[in-house]
């Protein structure tokens, strides 16, 4: 495959291909890339131009297959100083996400797999790590949903989720209004809880009204640390509410 050939299924604004060296596997090719030193380097965080390079460097990404190939990108990149951030940043490159061993689109085409396959299967289907399709799912996820809301709360639903045939737990908030989830922690432990609530306000905590839950102790220990007014003893068994007297 030439520079020309392949050129079309890179269409990318701040990068350009340098090359390509098919690896010994027949069915592996690395393409090098390097920034377009056309365009002035922005921050991949806040998208501000960068006023100093601080720093080159590279790695390797993987990318979609082509035609049957496994195709891993090369490019090297500055770290920048971002005014705006106040910190060293990675530039902007259209394909990379700065936290990922693979591209955004190869990201974005784990999370479609992931809809209809188990983890281990897309992660064998693409020959990657298991904790890398994770990892991809989840940030797709999280750029989809954007970070929880948890202003107007008014009611909790605290649930158990039994995995693995009940040997492990998952802790399950949501928003019950809404039915949004509003966070997960592994096991049912107060401390689990207690994470949450931690993520609250005072004034959001003290906003809350109901929160329907099982009676389990360290549920209704967290809950009572964070919810309850003093001289409340009102819990029921699928439910708690302050008490307003």
């Amino acid at each position: 495959m030439s520079g020309a050939t392949i050129a079309p299924y890179f269409p990318l604004r701040r990068i350009k291909i340098r090359g390509q060296v098919v690896a010994s596997q027949a069915n592996r090719v690395h393409i090098r890339m390097a920034p377009d030193r056309r365009f002035a380097p922005v921050c991949h965080h806040c998208g501000t131009k960068a006023a100093a390079v601080h720093s080159w460097t590279g790695r390797s990404v993987r990318d979609l297959d082509m035609a049957g190939t496994r195709v891993w990108l090369d490019c090297r990149y500055r770290k920048l100083y971002c005014a705006g951030c106040r910190r060293i940043v990675i530039e902007e490159l259209d394909l990379f996400d700065p936290y990922l061993r693979i591209t955004r689109r190869l990201a974005a085409y784990i999370h479609e797999l992931c809809r209809w396959m188990t983890v281990q299967d897309v992660a064998r289907h693409l020959g990657l790590d298991w904790k890398t399709v994770k990892e991809a799912d989840k940030l797709f996820l999280e750029a989809r949903y954007g970070t929880p809301d948890y202003a107007g709360l008014r009611i909790l639903a605290v649930d158990e989720i039994s995995i693995r045939k009940g040997h492990r737990y998952l802790t399950v908030v949501l928003n019950y209004e809404t039915g949004r989830v509003l966070y997960v922690g592994k096991d049912r432990k107060a401390k689990t809880l207690m994470r949450f609530f931690n993520l609250l306000s005072a004034g959001q905590r003290k906003a809350i009204e109901a929160v329907a839950m099982d009676m389990w102790d360290p549920y209704i220990k967290a809950v009572k640390k964070n919810c309850r007014p003093p001289g409340s003893s009102s819990i029921c068994s699928t439910s708690w509410r302050p008490s307003t007297a």
